[in-house]
């Protein structure tokens, strides 16, 4: 974080809009010698913001020697800077020394920095942080801020995110808005959240809070979301609906799409507010035009099923193509799937397995099922029943219940291994166990094979 020079350059910005008022008595044929020190200071600004950085350096002395520590600080920036003079951090040095002297908060900011930096001193990070507090016991907001680096790096003190939030907090209420310590209050931000993140992965609730709070004082989303988190889980407060939906609601204030998705996931439940398809598809649609991929697949699938909204396949197929398009696998592997059956597109099989081959490079289990389906049936490539076996088992490794069912169909009907009833039974068991739900036909056939074993529900 730069910040000297952050500071000059948004003091320059300020002086050009407001040097133009004083242009008529800067530039009035008057003698230096009678000017009053206000006249010779705004003639010095006059000069600096015309780059006639000479008479900026005649004015700025005149009017430093009449005791105006303005004119002592733009001294040591003309230093700092190497504006019409020489480089020299030394000089730069003294003139802010001259300037603090004279109640110049900044002037006290900037030494903190040379000491922090090795400019014109000795690299020093104790009395970096002495000038620092000392500019912001003025109630300086760089000071804060600066304060506030030097705590959240650790340099020179042990790293201590709180007091870092603290010192950048009261920056902030200040009105501080130079994009580089945003940066850093964002940077603070997200590891106050991590904090806060690994304090509840270990179940310290009450640091957890803690830490979103602070990320939260600092305009954080993720930090709201946080305290949200904790509110509808109930981890380490009173579990309380009403609050998390408070916070998440302050979240997606700041464009949080993932408390956006909390929210429509509460009314799709009916977690602690009575289960509301609009308001979840209502929420999941403000989510999904902010980019949010899973808002967009849950879209899908309320119009794939009729949840809360009119069956629409090509909507759900929309909706998919969206999800799957932000990087979703699942989308992808349900764009698949409406291609192999041509559920609100025109079948193509060549798509289907365009789809599941990216929905298995994404990681998607289900995917395999789907090759297992193609090669088993012979769809868009040539029938191969051991090749379908193969791709089932990959997805049967990984937990897929309807895969496991499809292997004890081959047991049962002899397609790619040798037809063994006894294996397909244990498959179809698996199956069921994992959750697999059978259709009236499949049901007749599981009580063939699994005989007064199988009850159908």
């Amino acid at each position: 974080m730069k910040k000297i020079m952050l500071f000059i350059l948004a003091l320059c910005l300020c002086v050009t809009a407001f040097g133009a008022a004083f242009a008529e008595t800067a530039t009035a044929e008057k003698p230096a010698a009678e000017m009053t020190a206000e006249e010779l200071y705004q003639a010095g600004l006059e000069a600096f913001n015309a780059e006639d950085y000479g008479k900026a350096m005649e004015y700025f002395l005149l009017a430093a020697e009449q005791g105006d520590g303005r004119a002592v600080f733009y001294i040591a920036v003309m230093y700092t800077r190497g504006d019409g003079v020489e480089q020299d951090y030394g000089k730069a040095f003294e003139y802010y020394q001259k300037a603090a002297d004279l109640g110049d908060a900044t002037a006290l900011n900037n030494m903190g920095y040379m000491y922090e930096e090795g400019l014109g001193v000795e690299q020093d990070y104790a009395r970096a942080l002495e000038y620092y507090q000392k500019a912001a016991d003025l109630d300086d907001a760089y000071g804060y801020a600066s304060l506030g680096d030097l705590y959240r790096r650790g340099k020179g003190v042990d790293q201590d995110l709180i007091k870092a939030a603290e010192c950048f907090k009261k920056a902030l209420d200040q009105g501080l808005d130079a994009p580089e310590i945003l940066q850093a209050v964002d940077e603070l931000a997200a590891s106050l959240r991590q904090a806060g993140l690994d304090a509840k992965d270990a179940e310290d609730y009450g640091k957890a809070l803690e830490y979103y709070q602070l990320a939260a004082d600092l305009g954080n989303a993720k930090g709201l979301r946080g305290i949200g988190n904790l509110y509808a889980g109930g981890f380490g407060v009173e579990q309380s609906y009403d609050k998390a939906l408070e916070y998440y609601h302050r979240a997606a204030d700041l464009g949080d799409t993932g408390a956006l998705f909390n929210v429509a996931g509460m009314y799709y439940l009916g977690e602690g507010v009575e289960q509301d398809y609009g308001k979840a598809f209502e929420y999941y649609q403000k989510a999904a035009d902010l980019g949010d991929a899973e808002a967009c697949f849950n879209l899908a699938i309320m119009y794939h099923f009729a949840e809360g909204v009119e069956q629409d396949y090509g909507k759900a197929f929309e909706y998919y193509q969206k999800a799957a398009d932000l990087g979703h696998a699942t989308a992808m592997n349900n764009l698949g799937t409406m291609y192999e059956v041509g559920l609100g597109v025109e079948q193509d099989y060549a798509k289907a397995l365009e789809y599941y081959q990216m929905a298995a490079d994404g990681g998607e289990a289900y995917a395999y099922d789907g090759f297992g389906d193609l090669y088993r049936g012979g769809k868009g490539v040539e029938q191969d029943y051991a090749k379908a076996l193969e791709y089932y088992s990959l997805a049967a490794e990984q937990g897929v219940p309807n895969a496991m069912f499809h292997i004890g169909e081959c047991y049962e009907l002899g397609q790619g291994v040798k037809k063994d009833l006894d294996k397909a039974a244990k498959w179809y068991r698996r199956a069921l166990e994992a959750g697999y739900e059978p259709t009236e036909e499949e049901q007749v056939r599981l009580k063939e094979v699994l005989g007064d074993e199988y009850q159908p529900k």
